[in-house]
């Protein structure tokens, strides 16, 4: 009976998941060994998935936009149900593909409860009929898109093109959505406040990434550093900014230089000539009176009269 009823529910999968899941595995195995590195090679099906959804949506939007925000013109069709079914499968080969080569990507916010969470979004849209509804959102992959190509490509990264495209997309675009999806229930979604409700529940996700982009922008504003100059550089212009650079390593380097040398060699000569010096000045209250006792100049002290005859002695020894 088990066994039954997981041929049942094999079955009541459209053939269209089956396509998209072996498809994507495919091209999985083929793009990876491309990529250096274990971060390129988890972006590589999100990278497919934002570009084949930004681009099924692009006919729906362009209707949305022609039609200024009317929902009514908009169904769906097998078209759209099977662009649903494709991210579907894409959400469940980014968690099978990660288990396998790079689980330490796949985290549990963004990993498992987020494609957990949309398989079911999905999977509700294309039961209740609103599949057209969720094709027309996927134009908000554009900026995971521009995220993901330049993951792959550090060359195509523009923070300023995917902060642009997030707010314009995932900010206002989402906004107005879930306002059409309320106002035009009617005729569009059989008086069901499901779509917007979904829409309303999700904004908090996107405004909550925004403002990390932003934080992003002040953070790296705040604390950038200009580049030091390379040392096989061959260009004789030096900009203000990277002089001001240079001068305090050249100063520290000279400061290091200086106090190396004193390290070793100035503060040991010192030491031995202090040495000779305290030496010298210890012996010579002793050496004056023998001299001045000598020569005549000085008389030593009357309380001692035994030093005159001692010195008297060694000195005519």
């Amino acid at each position: 009976m088990f066994n039954a009823s997981i041929e049942d529910a094999a079955q009541s999968i459209p053939p269209a998941f089956w396509y998209s899941l072996l498809t994507l595995i495919v091209s999985y195995h083929v793009f990876a060994p491309l990529c250096s590195t274990v971060k390129q090679r988890s972006w590589v099906l999100t990278t497919i998935s934002s570009a084949t959804m930004s681009l099924s949506s692009l006919p729906l939007f362009i209707h949305f936009v022609g039609s200024r925000g009317d929902l009514r013109g908009i169904r769906s069709t097998y078209w759209t149900e099977s662009i649903n079914r494709f991210f579907q499968a894409y959400l469940v080969a980014d968690l099978l593909m990660g288990v396998i080569y790079y689980r330490r990507k796949v985290n549990l916010l963004t990993g498992w409860i987020h494609h957990s969470i949309y398989i079911l979004v999905v999977e509700y849209a294309c039961r209740m009929g609103w599949s057209h509804l969720f094709s027309l959102s996927s134009v908000m992959e554009v900026p995971t898109f521009i995220l993901a190509i330049a993951s792959l490509n550090p060359r195509f990264r523009s923070d300023v093109i995917f902060a642009l495209s997030f707010f314009a997309t995932r900010i206002i675009l989402h906004l107005f959505l879930c306002a059409s999806m309320v106002v035009s229930r009617h005729d569009v979604t059989n008086d069901s406040y499901g779509p917007g409700v979904i829409m309303a529940c999700i904004f908090p996700l996107h405004a909550f990434w925004f403002y990390g982009c932003l934080k992003g922008f002040a953070k790296r504003a705040k604390s950038g550093k200009p580049q030091p100059v390379k040392q096989g550089s061959t260009s004789g212009f030096i900009s203000p900014r990277a002089r001001s650079w240079t001068l305090p390593r050249r100063r520290g380097s000279l400061r290091q230089a200086i106090r190396g040398w004193d390290r070793f060699e100035l503060r040991k000569t010192a030491g031995r000539f202090g040495d000779v010096q305290r030496r010298l000045r210890a012996s010579l209250p002793a050496a004056r009176e023998q001299v001045y006792a000598y020569v005549g100049l000085e008389k030593p002290p009357s309380a001692e009269p035994h030093q005159t005859g001692a010195v008297q002695v060694e000195v005519s020894l």
